[in-house]
């Protein structure tokens, strides 16, 4: 139920909001209302940033928000079960892991991924395991025994190389990131990101995402034409780090940027 290419099969002529939380900003029974807040918002995809001390892929952003969220303490079986409940309220909608090696070596790669997927998880997004990083063929193969994609990313600057590499084992869809750096709001891309994006989706034949970046609705109806979906992070944890506070004024808002978005991409 729920699965990544069942999503985006049936959804072939139009792309996807991929929105990003990080769990447990500021507690875990607040993430699920801001995950329902962007699923009701037009969400096609969720994605679950799992909070880790050392995010080297991440901007302060995000940052800030795991280190919020590990001040309260830190327990992957809360972040199973808060992701339980998330999943439970729209089963048909994907949930992905953003999350990085450490945690999930930590807790166990068989164990972690089973039940990931009992909890509605169907795609992971490593930063720091790279296609040809020596743990990168065993972690891939106990996430495919859970029936759990790797996502992988690509960026500006990957080689041909390396995109046949990750060909190889990709599944899922691709997370193309549409800048040099980290994540954050951006008002300027790779000038032939179209063009690269289109040369990857050619080459790799799954959907291409793009990442990294992207906060308004004009940037994500620019980017959506040409890319499968749009993936959006620290614009919406900058409400969650403004609003929280008043939690029924943060959900209004989550969802109010949601729609603005999902109406944008859609």
């Amino acid at each position: 139920m729920g699965s990544l290419k069942e999503c985006f099969e049936n959804k072939k002529n139009r792309s996807n909001f991929i929105p990003y939380i990080s769990l447990g900003d500021p507690e875990y029974a607040l993430s699920v209302e801001w995950a329902k807040a962007l699923i009701d918002g037009g969400a096609d995809i969720l994605e679950l940033g799992i909070p880790f001390s050392d995010p080297t892929a991440d901007g302060p952003v995000i940052q800030k928000s795991y280190m919020r969220a590990l001040a309260k303490g830190f327990s992957m079986d809360k972040v199973l079960e808060t992701t339980k409940q998330i999943h439970a309220y729209k089963p048909n909608i994907p949930l992905v892991y953003l999350t990085y090696l450490n945690p999930v070596i930590s807790y166990g790669e068989e164990k972690f991924f089973k039940k990931a997927y009992l909890s509605g998880i169907r795609g992971i997004v490593l930063p720091d395991l790279p296609v040809d990083a020596k743990d990168s063929a065993y972690v891939l193969e106990k996430a495919r025994a859970s029936e759990i994609d790797i996502i992988h990313l690509i960026t500006p600057a990957s080689s041909k190389e390396r995109i046949e590499q990750i060909k190889k084992v990709a599944s899922g869809f691709i997370y193309y990131v549409t800048s040099y750096g980290v994540t954050g709001e951006r008002s300027n891309f790779a000038q032939d990101l179209k063009k690269r994006i289109e040369m990857v989706r050619k080459s790799l034949r799954l959907p291409i995402c793009a990442g990294f970046g992207i906060s308004t609705p004009e940037q994500a109806k620019s980017i959506s034409a040409y890319s499968d979906g749009i993936i959006i992070g620290s614009a919406i944890q900058r409400i969650i780090e403004e609003k929280s506070s008043h939690v029924d004024a943060c959900a209004k808002a989550l969802h109010e940027y949601a729609k603005e978005i999902a109406r944008a991409v859609h």
